[in-house]
């Protein structure tokens, strides 16, 4: 990819993410990049194509991800890591996910990718249960599909965050919040040694969180 084609992908990114998709023309992305709108449609003659190719880095960048994600998961099983290492990827991309309707007026097929991007998420999620039930750190289900449902809501977390984000949380805590919601919904699933290894953990997850979110 050339030095201009990158810099417009990744501009594009930092303009949706910030003022949405609809609120976004391609002179206003041409004007962040000091470039005439001729040389942006030399590269991408249209919102849709810019759209297309965004996509496909994003699942670039998703599949790297799931890699190192199933590296974490089966050497040390950290967590933090794995919820910190997925929320980054959400907020690098938090437009595809927040403005999805608009998206699939533009690019319809981005539709079978959010569809994979949620199931993928699911399919992680009921893996790092069952690894923690084998440990000895989850409850055993109460009801048959207790996990699968819980395995959603961990998603709909996320996913209503989104929105949070932009409407009520100030920029200082808006990260931190969703990561910590995301490890508190995980305590009435707790067996007593999950939840001495969560109380062991709190203090130092605090202090990474701080750490690792405070200049995103």
């Amino acid at each position: 990819m050339s030095s201009t084609r990158k810099k417009i992908i990744e501009s594009s990114i930092l303009l949706f993410n910030s003022k949405g998709l609809a609120n976004v023309r391609l002179q206003d992305i041409a004007e962040y990049n000091n470039i005439s709108p001729g040389n942006l449609t030399y590269h991408y003659k249209t919102k849709k194509d810019l759209m297309d190719y965004i996509i496909y880095v994003m699942i670039r960048k998703l599949v790297e991800n799931e890699a190192k994600q199933k590296k974490l998961l089966n050497i040390n099983f950290d967590l933090y890591e794995i919820f910190k290492n997925h929320l980054y990827f959400i907020i690098s991309y938090r437009f595809f996910f927040r403005d999805i309707l608009e998206i699939l007026n533009l690019v319809p097929n981005a539709k079978s990718i959010f569809i994979d991007i949620i199931k993928g998420n699911e399919k992680f999620i009921k893996a790092y249960v069952k690894i923690a039930l084998e440990q000895g750190y989850f409850k055993k289900e109460s009801f048959k599909g207790q996990y699968s449902t819980f395995a959603k809501n961990s998603w709909a977390i996320v996913n209503s965050s989104l929105t949070r984000w932009e409407v009520l949380d100030d920029k200082k805590t808006m990260y931190s919040n969703t990561i910590m919601e995301i490890f508190e919904f995980h305590y009435p699933y707790l067996t007593k040694k999950g939840i001495g290894k969560y109380n062991e953990r709190k203090k130092s997850i605090i202090k990474l969180i701080s750490k690792d979110f405070n200049n995103i």
